[in-house]
């Protein structure tokens, strides 16, 4: 159940910039960290792997078994979906050309476009929800939904807040219906918004956010839940801009995180930077960085759903931290 202070109060600061609109805060410069992933320059020996390795490993147990990054970006998919809900879309020909619709069932013999403006403010007038936020005729029963201001292709920069679940299971029955508590956490993320899409670097912050991942095979009902929490700063890049309705599950996310990661009831400190995509939890690129200055020698591990390797300045070549070594067609490189 997700709980956080709808963008669309603040999209109204992210009117279309000009030269007399407010400066913003630049977003946070990943483009190094991305070439380190493109451009590995580390040789990976015998000796490197022993002193990583365990760090390595480490590392990927906590970022997998307590998913903090699916729970931050769900937050980035729920704006999506809210974004996408108060977009303002129009018949691209037919009879019905320039009307307002829907879906292309709205628009016989043509489609249904976005224009990139979104419509904000809108409010339920008469029945049972009367003066209530809503998106549309349904969530105004016995009213309808009306009024509220168009944006037109906004840009700029919007603040989300987001309430964090909590360890309480109930949240998984269809009928829980508990006010978000703030007692809970909160996660803050800014965003940048291009044209009505969302920009592709996104930052923020973590306040002892709590959330529930169900046991490995099972769902909280049945099997149980770990308690996880995050409580620290994340910055992440989606790759390219993302377009209204685009699916963001499929995307390979550069994460750079830093705080404390808690999980069935113990702590870990993260001070790393991973790629993953939702589409696939099980594929994980961890960045490995070995020198001073940062990111000038890096190599990627990768754990695959059954298999795992390094990339480093020579290519790509299988290894096992299980089994202490990697190898080649060849055979054993190095073993540690």
């Amino acid at each position: 159940m997700k709980a956080f202070a709808s963008f669309l109060v603040v999209l109204a600061l992210a009117a279309p910039l000009s030269s007399c609109a407010p400066s913003f805060d630049t977003p946070p410069d990943l483009q190094p960290l991305i070439q380190a992933y493109e451009n590995p320059t580390a040789v990976v020996t015998s000796e490197i792997m022993a002193k990583v390795a365990d760090e390595i490993a480490k590392a990927a147990e906590e970022i997998q078994n307590s998913e903090i990054f699916e729970e931050i970006l769900q937050v980035i998919i729920d704006v999506q979906q809210e974004l996408d809900a108060a977009a303002v879309k129009i018949c691209d020909g037919g009879d019905n050309k320039g009307d307002d619709c829907d879906d292309d069932t709205d628009c016989p013999g043509s489609t249904c476009v976005n224009t990139g403006d979104v419509l904000i403010g809108t409010i339920c007038d008469d029945g049972r929800n009367e003066g209530n936020d809503c998106v549309d005729d349904t969530d105004c029963p016995g009213g309808s939904c009306g009024g509220g201001v168009v944006i037109p292709t906004p840009n700029g920069q919007i603040n989300v807040n987001y309430i964090c679940p909590g360890w309480d299971v109930g949240q998984f029955d269809p009928d829980y219906e508990a006010e978000p508590d703030p007692a809970n956490g909160t996660i803050k993320l800014t965003m940048t918004l291009d044209g009505a899409g969302i920009g592709r670097v996104v930052w923020g912050t973590a306040d002892n956010c709590r959330y529930l991942v169900p046991i490995e095979g099972g769902n909280c009902e049945a099997a149980g839940c770990y308690r996880s929490s995050y409580d620290g700063g994340v910055a992440l890049d989606l790759g390219d801009p993302v377009s209204p309705g685009e699916d963001i599950t499929k995307l390979i996310v550069t994460f750079l995180m830093e705080g404390d990661i808690g999980f069935d009831g113990g702590t870990y400190r993260i001070n790393q930077s991973f790629r993953v995509t939702l589409e696939n939890t099980a594929a994980l690129v961890i960045l490995v960085d070995l020198a001073d200055p940062a990111l000038s020698e890096t190599f990627n591990y990768i754990f695959g759903e059954s298999s795992q390797g390094i990339r480093d300045a020579t290519g790509l070549f299988q290894c096992s931290l299980e089994e202490s070594r990697c190898w080649d067609e060849s055979g054993t490189l190095f073993s540690w």
